[in-house]
């Protein structure tokens, strides 16, 4: 299965398809910076050495240094990333929390890989109005959910064209 659309400047593909996005599209996260605000359905704590190659924990989001190498980036299923080309700093994670009960602002970020997220399914769309509120405010060139489904989102039109050709191709 895979399903596109798009919201306001954003283009966005869900499949269920499982494999490596990033052995088959590096270029969605080299030369970039990546806010990772679930690993596992939990926060990633900065191992010794992570911490050492530049990655920060801040209120729960862990930042990594400019990527040059996708085996640097910590991926373990339920995994939530936001894309950016320069550092960014999102605020305080709402990980534990009920999305539906926190503050929806800036300097606020929920999470919402470990709800299943997908962006296709009519019986989201309270959810996914609430993803599409925070994806306006953060304004990343990308943001990858991994769970049961695979969700994509970018800005990127050039990005975008490449992960959907890749994921077609896999069929």
């Amino acid at each position: 299965m895979l399903t596109v659309g798009s919201e306001g400047l954003y283009e966005w593909l869900v499949t269920d398809e499982q494999f490596d996005l990033l052995q088959i599209c590096p270029e969605v996260v080299l030369g970039k910076y990546v806010a990772i605000t679930s690993i596992d359905s939990g926060p990633l704590v900065p191992t010794d050495s992570e911490t050492a190659a530049g990655w920060q924990s801040r209120e729960k989001v862990a930042y990594s240094p400019k990527v040059q190498n996708v085996k640097s980036l910590p991926r373990a299923g339920w995994d939530e990333w936001y894309i950016f080309e320069n550092s960014p700093d999102l605020g305080t994670s709402h990980l534990a929390e009920n999305v539906f009960e926190v503050p929806q602002e800036k300097g606020h970020v929920s999470v919402f890989v470990n709800y299943c997220l997908a962006l296709h399914q009519p019986e989201m769309k309270a959810l996914a109005a609430l993803f599409w509120q925070q994806i306006a405010w953060i304004r990343p060139e990308s943001y990858v959910a991994d769970s049961d489904y695979l969700n994509f989102v970018s800005s990127n039109k050039t990005l975008f064209g490449s992960v959907r050709d890749a994921v077609k191709a896999l069929s």
